[in-house]
């Protein structure tokens, strides 16, 4: 008959507490520093938006005669190209950047990009037209320029005041559900528009 069973060594004895104390003390204090890293992150992304003004309507009338603003109670990018706009490198970039963000935030219902321009050169309209994106019901054109920019120019000038930038040639601007436009990007600048990537996510409603 074999003798009772052997007690554990000092090393598997070892071996258990640490165990013990990485599930126990270990893994908790690492998730507190991640949620604590999000939390003061989220924070200063927030503090980082402010408010300059609203956004005009882009009015619609459908075929059967009734009407309806297609960015009423969605969050939006908007970039003003002005009259005319040629296909120039800057304004490639725009697009392409249009269509990226598109890619990433058009499965949200209440997320819209409101591209300002009268005409363009054929260009211009035949790279907006075959970007993968192009047919897109996220994607909304306005020949309105004049209200859009008195907007978009104000707000922009005061964006630059307060955050002691120099105006960029080009820029978007965030709007949120309640059509206030909340913070600029660089247009042209790959860090700003990762973070107008970050704030997007914020100011979009949770998914339904």
């Amino acid at each position: 008959m074999e003798n009772a069973e052997k007690k554990p060594s000092l090393g598997r004895k070892i071996y258990i507490a640490a165990a013990l104390f990485l599930i126990l003390v270990g893994l908790p204090a690492v998730s507190w520093i991640y949620l604590r890293d999000g939390l003061n992150w989220r924070k200063t992304a927030v503090a980082e938006l402010a408010s300059y003004g609203k956004i005009p309507k882009a009015m619609v009338i459908w075929p059967d005669g009734t009407s309806e603003d297609q960015l009423k109670g969605k969050v939006v990018i908007v970039h003003v190209f002005g009259e005319n706009p040629d296909l120039t490198d800057a304004n490639k970039q725009i697009l392409d950047t249009a269509n990226k963000l598109c890619e990433q935030f058009g499965q949200s219902f209440d997320f819209r990009l409101a591209m300002i321009a009268s005409g363009g050169t054929a260009a211009f309209l035949s790279h907006a037209q075959t970007l993968p994106t192009a047919e897109h019901p996220a994607w909304i054109w306005s020949g309105a320029i004049g209200s859009w920019r008195a907007v978009t120019e104000n707000g922009y000038e005061a964006f630059c005041r307060a955050e002691k930038n120099k105006p960029a040639s080009d820029y978007f601007a965030l709007a949120d559900t309640a059509g206030t436009i909340r913070r600029f990007y660089d247009a042209l600048d790959q860090k700003q528009i990762d973070r107008l990537v970050q704030h997007t996510a914020i100011v979009l409603p949770p998914a339904q």
